[in-house]
C-alpha cells in the first residue's frame, strides 16, 4: 500500500514525497465555487461548514490526483489501495480534533474508497479564505422548498425529482456537482425542461464546481465523489435551516456487490452504500451536534422501477436528456453514452426493460448494448459479467443469498428500521426483480434478432451473440476470442475452487497463475489421498487428526497450525483473481477435534486443464 502525504493550505510541500493543495492564493490548485445562493442563505453558513467544504474538496481532488496501482490487483489488491495522510487547516480546530470526529471521518472514507486515511488538523491562520469568495452569483430570491436533494443529471436523480415535484407536489432545491462543463449542461437542460413544463416555482438549482485547477487528474474512479456530494448537500440543507437531505439512487446500485472477481473493495463503487450513508449521518451529527438524516426514497427500487417513475410523471420525452455515462470526455453532441462502462450497461438494461426504448434511440450510445461488437479491450467482459451476475442471482434462493453473495452482508445491518432478516429478505426480493428485468431484455432481444442470430450476421463479439452461443445453438465458437470469453463466463457463473496437483514440479496450481509450493504443497499432498478416495466413491471426505498430520509432515502441532495459517494467507488473492468468496475453510477445512481435510466443495482437475483454461482467458 503506497503512502501519500497531502499538505493542504500551503504553496509548496515540505518534502519531496508530498503534494501541496490549496483553495486560495498563489498556490491555488483546488477550485471550489457555489453558484445561485441567496444572500439570506449565505448568512447562515458558519465557519464549521466552510471547513467541511474545504476538507471534502481536498479529499475529492487528492483522490483524482494520486494514482492507484495496477488494475491487475496483485498481492490481494495491495497496489490498488492507498494510504493517504492529510494535513488541513481549519477554523474550528477544537471540533475537528475530537477523536470521535476523526475516527468516523477516517472510517467512513476508508469503506467508501477502500483506502486508508489519516488526518492532522491545524488552526487556520489569518487571513483564512473568506467564505464569500466561494459563493458567486448571489441572488435576492429566498429558497423555502420542502427538501434539499442531490442532482447528478442521471436517470435516478431525475426520476426522483420528477416523482417528488409532479406526483407528490413537493418543491425541491437541487444541488448539482460538476467538474466538467458537459455535466453542468446536462443538469441545466433538465432543470430548464422542468421549468418550461410549469414547475418553475417547485424547483431551484444550485450548481457547485469542485475540481483540480492547473493539475492533471490521474485517477478517474472518483470513489470519494459521494463524500463531496453529501458534504455539499448538508451545507445547503443547513443554510436552508434543514437537518436532512435526499440522495436519489436505486437500491441495487446502492448495495452494488462486485460483478466480477477483480472488482472488489473500492472498485465496486459504494457511493450510496447504506454503511456509507449511516457513517456520513454519524459524522455530520457529530460535527453539528444535532441529528442529521440522509433520506433515500428509492432504496428499495430497481433501476427499471426507478426509470418508470419518469414515465409515470409524464416526462418520458426528457429521458434522453439525462446522462449516466462515467466518461464525459468521450461525449459528443449526439452521443452522451459510451455504452461500455458499467453505468451505461445498467442504464440501457433499465430503459429497455421499462419499455422506454422508443424514447432513447440506441444511436445515443456509441456502443449498442446488444448487437455492437464489444471485442475491443475489456468491453465484452464487462457486459458478460453483468449478465452472468444476474443469471446467478436469479438461481439463488433466499436461504443462499447472503451465503453466495457475502458482500451483501456489509449492508444488512445498516437499515435502522429493519431487522437483519427483514433486510436480507427485501434485498433478495429486489435483486430478483432486477435479474428478471435483465432476463426479459435478453430473451426479448433473442426473439427480435433470431434471424440474424441464426445466420451468424451479428458480430461474434456482441453481447447477444455470446448469450445465444452459450445457450447451445453454436457448439463451436467461430473465433478464438469467443472461446476466451466463454471460458471466463463459465468460470464466473460457477465459482468453484479448482486446483491441480503438479507432482513433477511439486506445486499446487490454481486458475489465474496462483500456486502453492514447498511446505504448502506438502500439506495438500498429505491430505489429497483421503480427498481422492472419497470423491471416487461419493463418500464423505474424512478428516486427518492434527497429531497424525503433524507426524506425516514431520513437525509439531504448533508448527502445523502456523503452516496451515500461512497456506490460507497464500491463497487469499484467489478471492480477487477468481471472484470466489474466501474464508479460512474454503480450501483446507478445519474441524475441532476432527482435524484437517481438503474442503469437499473443491474440485481437483488436471494440470493440463488449468493451463488450457488460463490460455483461453489470457492467450499468449
Amino acid at each position: 500500500m503506497k503512502r501519500f502525504s497531502i499538505e493542504c493550505g500551503v504553496t509548496r510541500p515540505s518534502a519531496a514525497d508530498a503534494i501541496a493543495m490549496d483553495v486560495q492564493g498563489a498556490g491555488k490548485n483546488v477550485n471550489l465555487r457555489i453558484d445561485y445562493i441567496s444572500r439570506t442563505m449565505l448568512g447562515n453558513v458558519p465557519d464549521l461548514l466552510i471547513d467541511l467544504l474545504e476538507v471534502a474538496s481536498y479529499v475529492y481532488c487528492a483522490d483524482q490526483r494520486l494514482r492507484r496501482g495496477s488494475d491487475m490487483l496483485t498481492n490481494f489488491g495491495e497496489d490498488w489501495r492507498r494510504s493517504l495522510h492529510f494535513s488541513i487547516p481549519v477554523r474550528q480546530l477544537n471540533v475537528w480534533q475530537d477523536p470521535d470526529v476523526q475516527d468516523q471521518l477516517a472510517k467512513t472514507l476508508g469503506f467508501l474508497s477502500d483506502d486508508s486515511y489519516e488526518f492532522t488538523f491545524r488552526q487556520a491562520e489569518a487571513p483564512a479564505q473568506p467564505k464569500e469568495l466561494y459563493f458567486s452569483d448571489l441572488i435576492d430570491t429566498t429558497f423555502e422548498h420542502d427538501q434539499v436533494a442531490l442532482f447528478s443529471g442521471g436517470i435516478d436523480s431525475f426520476a426522483g425529482t420528477a416523482h417528488d415535484i409532479v406526483k407528490m407536489g413537493k418543491s425541491v432545491t437541487l444541488v448539482g456537482h460538476y467538474s466538467s462543463t458537459k455535466v453542468r449542461a446536462v443538469q441545466e437542460n433538465l432543470i430548464e425542461g422542468l421549468r418550461k413544463r410549469g414547475f418553475d416555482r417547485q424547483v431551484s438549482y444550485i450548481p457547485v464546481w469542485v475540481s483540480n485547477e492547473n493539475e492533471r487528474a490521474h485517477e478517474f474512479t472518483q470513489r470519494t465523489r459521494s463524500f463531496l456530494f453529501a458534504c455539499l448537500g448538508i451545507v445547503v440543507a443547513r443554510m436552508a435551516g434543514k437537518d436532512r437531505f435526499t440522495f436519489y439512487e436505486n437500491g441495487v446500485v446502492s448495495v452494488n456487490p462486485p460483478l466480477a472477481g477483480d472488482v472488489v473493495g473500492g472498485r465496486a463503487t459504494r457511493t450510496t452504500h447504506p454503511q456509507v450513508l449511516r457513517g456520513l449521518e454519524s459524522l455530520f451529527s457529530l460535527l453539528l451536534d444535532r441529528t442529521i438524516e440522509i433520506q433515500t426514497p428509492l432504496q428499495w427500487m430497481t433501476k427499471q422501477e426507478v426509470t418508470r417513475l419518469i414515465s409515470a410523471a409524464g416526462l418520458s420525452d426528457m429521458l434522453a436528456q439525462t446522462a449516466s455515462c462515467t466518461r464525459p470526455r468521450t461525449w459528443t453532441r449526439k452521443q452522451k453514452h459510451c455504452g461500455v462502462c458499467s453505468q451505461c450497461i445498467d442504464r440501457r438494461f433499465a430503459v429497455l426493460s421499462a419499455g422506454l426504448g422508443d424514447h432513447e434511440p440506441s444511436g445515443n450510445y456509441a456502443c449498442d448494448l446488444l448487437v455492437s461488437d464489444r471485442s475491443a479491450d475489456d468491453d465484452l467482459r464487462m457486459a458478460l459479467s453483468y449478465v452472468a451476475f444476474f443469471q446467478k442471482i436469479s438461481a439463488t434462493s433466499k436461504d443462499r443469498f447472503v451465503v453466495d453473495f457475502p458482500e451483501v452482508t456489509s449492508a444488512i445491518g445498516h437499515f435502522p428500521d429493519l431487522t437483519a432478516d427483514a433486510a436480507s429478505s427485501k434485498l433478495h426480493e429486489m435483486f430478483q426483480r432486477q435479474a428478471k428485468a435483465v432476463e426479459e431484455v435478453i430473451t426479448g432481444a433473442l426473439v427480435e434478432h433470431r434471424t440474424a442470430l441464426f445466420r451468424n450476421e451479428l458480430p461474434s463479439g456482441s453481447l447477444l451473440a455470446m448469450c445465444f452461443n452459450r445457450n447451445g445453438v453454436v457448439t463451436e465458437p467461430p473465433s478464438g476470442y469467443d472461446a476466451q470469453v466463454k471460458a471466463f463466463v463459465d468460470r464466473l457463473s460457477a465459482p468453484v475452487l479448482e486446483f491441480a496437483v503438479d507432482e513433477t514440479d511439486a506445486r499446487i496450481l490454481f486458475h489465474g497463475g496462483d500456486r502453492l509450493d514447498e511446505a504448502n504443497y506438502r500439506i495438500v499432498l498429505a491430505l489429497i489421498t483421503n480427498f481422492r478416495s472419497a470423491k471416487a466413491t461419493s463418500a464423505e471426505v474424512p478428516f486427518i487428526r492434527a497429531p497424525d498430520l503433524a507426524a506425516v509432515m514431520n513437525i509439531d502441532e504448533q508448527s502445523l497450525r502456523q503452516q496451515v495459517s500461512r497456506l490460507r494467507k497464500a491463497i487469499e488473492p484467489l478471492a480477487v483473481n477468481l471472484g470466489i468468496p474466501m474464508d479460512q475453510n474454503t480450501f483446507i477445512e478445519t474441524k475441532e477435534r476432527a482435524g484437517y481435510r481438503i474442503n469437499p466443495e473443491c474440485r481437483e482437475i488436471s494440470v493440463a486443464d488449468v493451463r488450457a483454461a488460463d490460455r483461453a482467458v489470457r492467450p499468449g
